[in-house]
């Protein structure tokens, strides 16, 4: 596609054949070093720094899982914080775009055959109503002004297109002001699912379609310390399945009431 139909303004330049709509500031060179040790790491090691393969698989599944669910062969879609481009990797029946503010993350993603460009949200580059569907996953703790950020995505997907956010849920933020952090600019707000529903029903008035928590870890809350282990484990097995038989909305509350969630993932149709 040519990108005079993808773009809405021309670029300010290109670097090793991505073009680029943003210029550096204190934001994008701090996300640059976040992502600068991540791919250090990476390369050596073949493993992200800040999340364990097995949990940071569980989170992009669940994501996944929400993409097979509403979207359609074809159609157009947006990753807003494309990152290593792993979640769109999974989706080459569709068209597939990526925005991010780091070049290293970008060089690696664009062999992937995704069509990808340096912008911040702030700075949106592409033409209005544009994607069928778009996703936004640990990207909005991020952003310095969450409205802005967010009326800048909707701003590019077509009236009744999906958008698929994750976040995490109810995180502590206590670490990001720890004279140790090395970040200046990392998750500056938490989220759950009730601020959020409020957030794009009220704010932005989209149609809520459904929430789920993801990435789940052993609660310090849970019957776990009531029971012998073996015991326990059976017993959250039993309870899991039944609920899990029964219906998706308890399965949910079950894990969250047994364990404790990391992310959550909201689903929402804008309006038109």
């Amino acid at each position: 596609m040519n990108n005079q139909t993808i773009y809405c303004k021309e670029p300010l330049g290109e670097r090793h054949g991505i073009p680029y709509f943003s210029t550096a500031d204190f934001y994008v060179d701090n996300y640059e070093k976040i992502s600068k040790d991540h791919m250090d790491v990476f390369e050596k090691e073949g493993k992200n720094p800040n999340i364990g393969e097995e949990l940071w698989v569980k989170l992009e599944d669940s994501t996944a899982a929400l993409l097979n669910k509403y979207t359609q062969p074809g159609e157009k879609i947006l990753d807003v914080g494309v990152g290593l481009g792993r979640l769109l990797s999974r989706f080459d029946h569709l068209q597939r775009y990526g925005m991010d503010i780091s070049w290293d993350y970008l060089e690696h993603t664009k062999k992937t055959g995704i069509e990808v460009c340096f912008s911040r949200i702030e700075d949106m580059p592409y033409c209005k109503e544009f994607f069928d569907v778009i996703t936004c996953t640990d990207v909005l703790e991020h952003v310095l002004d969450l409205n802005l950020a967010l009326t800048k995505i909707l701003e590019v997907l077509k009236p009744g297109g999906i958008l698929i956010v994750r976040v995490p849920y109810r995180e502590n933020l206590k670490l990001y002001l720890e004279s140790y952090y090395p970040y200046r600019y990392a998750h500056l707000r938490n989220f759950d699912e009730y601020g959020l529903e409020l957030l794009f029903t009220r704010v932005f008035n989209c149609q809520f379609l459904e929430a789920q928590t993801a990435g789940y870890l052993e609660s310090f809350r849970s019957l776990k310390f009531m029971l012998p282990i073996p015991r326990w484990v059976r017993i959250t097995e039993m309870i899991c399945s039944v609920s899990k038989a029964l219906s998706s909305s308890l399965y949910n509350k079950v894990l969250r009431a047994l364990y404790y969630p990391i992310d959550i993932n909201v689903v929402v149709r804008k309006a038109g």
